[in-house]
C-alpha cells in the first residue's frame, strides 16, 4: 500500500524472507575464493548498522519510542538499525557493486557518561559481547546468531565483512574493571578533571617527539597528584579517569566523558615518576622508561590478543579495521596480527592512519585510511589529485571524499559527489569507499571528529548525530545518486578493463580545469575528464589525437573531437572512442 512521501507499506516479515531468498540463490560463495592481497580489490560499504537500517517502520515522526525500550516502536518493531534488517539491504548494497563492509564498532555500549540517547560504539563495555539493541525482536535469536547470520549472507552474496576493533580504550563502566581494576588509571571522586596543561616551552619540545627529536616531558604535578593507585577493588572514594583528545597535547577537544584508556604498561606506583597518569607518554608516544618488555600489563595483552581470533571463530569476519593501530606499542600490534593470521594468513587488517608509510606496510597492515578524504576538499583538491595519480604509495589507500568522523561531501552538488565515486575508482591504489549515506546525499555527518570549523561545530552542536543518538538515513529522498552509481557499476562490470589500475596516463584539453585519463583498451581508447570547477561549467576542445569519435557511456550520447565541448560545473566526461 502506498503511503505518504514515497513509502510503500510491506508486510515487514514477509520482505525479509523475501531478501533472504534473493540472497541465497544468488550463491555467490565463489566470490570470496581464498585470495592474498584481497584488499586491492575491495569496494567497500562503510556501514554503522544502527543507523544504516534504521527506519520509522510506523510513519509517526520519530526513530522507536517506547517506554521501556527507546529503539521499539509501539507494533515491537525495532526502529533502530538491526542485524537482521542490514542483511536484508545486501542485495541493494550488491547493486552498488559492493564487495566489502566495513562494519563500525558492534559490541556492547557502556551507559556511564554516555553522549546521546544510544551512546557511541567506541564506548566499549565488554569487547566479547554484541550489543543486545542491533538484535531484531521479529526472531528469537540472540544478537550473537543474528551476527552469524549476517556474515553468512554477505558471503553468500559475494561480500566480506571487516570488523571495527578498538584495543586502546574502554567505557568508563566497562566490565573489566571488576576483575582488573590495575588495568585502568584511577583519580580521587572529587578531584576536578580534564587534559593536562603543558607549559609553551614544553610543548615545543614534546611536539619534536615523533620526529624523532625532543624530549619526554611529563605533565605538572598538580595533574599527576590528582592520580591515585588503583585499588584492589571499587570504592566510594575513587573513580575511573575519562579519556581526551591524546595528540597533540594541546588538542582543545573536551574529555571523552564515556571512555577511559587501558594501561597498557604497568610501573612502580610508588616511584617518584611513576607514569600513573593518563597523558600523551603513557598512552601514544610512550616513554622508554615506560615502555619497557619487562612493565608489559601482560595479563592485558593477552586479553587484547585473543578478541580478533574470537570473532573469526565465531562468526567468520575476513578483516579488522583497527582503530587508531598507530597509537598501539608495536610489539602488541604484531601478536595481535600474528594471532589472527595463525586462523587465516590471508585476513587482512587496514589501519585508521592518515599517514601512507613504509613503516605501516612492515607492520603487516594491507590498507590504510590514507589522507585522500582529506586532501580532496581543499579549494584545488581535487585536481591535485588527479595530477598526482601515479605517485607510488606503499599501501593501498581509501577512496572516499567522507568517512564517519569528516563533514559530509559535496552536498548539494550532485555532480561533485559523482565526480569523486568515478575518481576514486580509476586511481589505481585506491579502495573505493562508499561512507554510510554518501549516496543518500545525507546532510548531518555521523560524527564531528576531524576537519570541521568553529562554525561547523557550533551549527552542529544541537543536531542529533547517528555516533551517538538514534536517528536514520533519509531513504526517501529523491536527490540521491544511487541510480547513478548503480548504473556505473554496470559500466565497470561490462568494461573491467577500464578499472584494473594498468596503464592510464594523464591527458589535457585546451581548458586547464578540465584534466582527466587516457587508457589504451586493445583496439579502442578509454577517456575521462572530469570538470574541477564545482561552481561553473567548463567550455573546452579535445587536444588528445586518439580519437576523432567517442561514446559518453555515462550519457549515451556521441561526441566529436572537431566540436567543443560543455561540461557542467563538476560534471564528469566518460567514454570510450567509437
Amino acid at each position: 500500500r502506498q503511503l505518504q512521501g514515497g513509502v510503500s507499506m510491506v508486510n515487514y516479515a514477509d520482505f525479509v524472507i523475501d531478501q533472504i531468498d534473493e540472497i541465497y540463490k544468488s550463491g555467490k560463495t565463489s566470490a570470496i575464493a581464498p585470495k592474498q592481497d584481497w584488499s586491492r580489490e575491495a569496494v567497500v560499504y562503510n556501514l554503522f548498522l544502527r543507523y544504516f537500517s534504521a527506519f520509522d517502520h510506523d510513519q509517526d515522526g520519530k526513530i522507536g519510542d517506547s517506554s521501556s525500550d527507546i529503539t521499539v516502536n509501539g507494533q515491537g518493531i525495532r526502529e533502530t538499525g538491526t542485524f537482521l534488517k542490514t542483511l536484508a539491504l545486501l542485495p541493494y548494497l550488491s547493486k552498488l557493486g559492493i564487495n566489502t563492509i566495513h562494519l563500525l564498532p558492534i559490541t556492547e555500549i557502556g551507559r556511564e557518561g554516555r553522549k546521546g540517547d544510544l551512546g557511541s560504539p567506541y564506548a566499549i563495555k565488554n569487547p566479547f559481547k554484541i550489543d543486545p539493541l542491533l538484535a531484531d525482536p521479529i526472531v528469537s535469536m540472540p544478537a550473537e546468531d543474528q551476527y552469524k547470520a549476517f556474515v553468512e549472507a554477505a558471503h553468500l552474496i559475494g561480500m566480506r565483512v571487516v570488523q571495527e576493533f578498538i584495543f586502546r580504550t574502554a567505557s568508563i563502566d566497562s566490565e573489566l574493571i571488576e576483575g582488573h581494576p590495575d588495568w585502568f588509571y584511577w583519580i580521587n571522586k572529587d578531584s576536578a578533571y580534564g587534559p593536562p596543561k603543558f607549559p609553551h616551552e614544553a610543548l615545543r619540545e614534546i611536539k619534536q617527539i615523533p620526529k624523532g627529536k625532543g624530549r619526554y616531558l611529563p605533565p605538572p604535578p598538580s595533574y599527576r597528584s590528582k592520580f591515585a593507585i588503583p585499588p584492589h577493588t571499587r570504592n566510594n572514594t575513587l573513580k575511573i579517569a575519562s579519556a581526551f583528545a591524546d595528540w597533540p597535547p594541546d588538542d582543545l577537544q573536551p574529555p571523552w566523558t564515556d571512555v577511559t584508556y587501558l594501561r597498557l604498561y604497568h610501573y612502580n606506583y610508588r616511584a617518584d615518576n611513576n607514569f600513573n597518569y593518563i597523558a600523551y607518554n603513557t598512552i601514544r608516544y610512550y616513554d622508554p622508561e615506560l615502555a619497557k618488555t619487562e612493565n608489559i600489563n601482560k595479563v592485558l595483552w593477552e586479553d587484547i590478543e585473543k578478541i580478533i581470533p574470537y570473532y573469526q571463530r565465531n562468526f567468520g569476519i575476513d578483516g579488522a579495521m583497527i582503530d587508531m593501530g598507530h597509537a598501539l606499542p608495536d610489539a602488541l600490534k604484531k601478536r595481535i596480527i600474528r594471532a589472527a593470521r595463525l586462523i587465516d594468513h590471508q585476513f587482512a587488517f587496514w589501519d585508521e592512519n592518515f599517514e601512507n608509510t613504509i613503516a605501516t606496510k612492515k607492520e603487516g597492515y594491507d590498507a590504510v585510511i590514507g589522507g585522500a578524504w582529506y586532501n580532496i576538499t581543499k579549494r584545488t583538491g581535487f585536481k591535485k589529485q588527479i595530477l598526482s595519480f601515479d605517485k607510488k604509495l606503499p599501501l593501498p589507500y581509501f577512496g572516499t571524499s567522507e568517512t564517519h568522523n569528516s563533514p559530509r561531501y559535496g552536498y548539494g552538488k550532485r555532480n561533485k559527489k559523482i565526480a569523486s565515486w568515478v575518481l576514486f575508482n580509476l586511481l589505481p591504489q585506491a579502495i573505493p569507499f562508499l561512507h554510510n549515506g554518501f549516496e543518500l546525499n545525507e546532510k548531518l555527518p555521523v560524527n564531528t571528529g576531524l576537519n570541521f570549523t568553529q562554525n561547523d561545530l557550533d551549527e552542529l552542536k544541537k543536531e542529533p548525530l547517528a555516533l551517538f543518538y538514534k536517528t536514520g538515513m533519509n531513504w526517501t529522498t529523491k536527490n540521491h545518486i544511487i541510480s547513478f552509481i548503480s548504473r556505473f557499476q554496470k559500466i565497470k562490470e561490462a568494461h573491467p578493463g577500464i578499472f584494473d589500475g594498468n596503464d592510464l596516463s594523464l591527458t589535457k584539453t585546451n581548458n586547464p580545469k578540465v584534466p582527466g585519463f587516457l587508457k589504451k583498451l586493445e583496439d579502442r581508447y578509454f577517456m575521462v575528464l572530469f570538470n574541477t570547477d564545482f561552481y561553473r561549467a567548463a567550455h573546452f576542445e579535445l587536444v588528445e589525437p586518439a580519437s576523432d569519435h567517442w561514446l559518453d557511456l555515462i550519457r549515451n550520447c556521441r561526441i566529436d573531437r572537431s566540436n567543443k565541448i560543455t561540461l557542467k560545473a563538476g560534471a564528469v566526461l566518460f567514454a570510450l572512442s567509437d
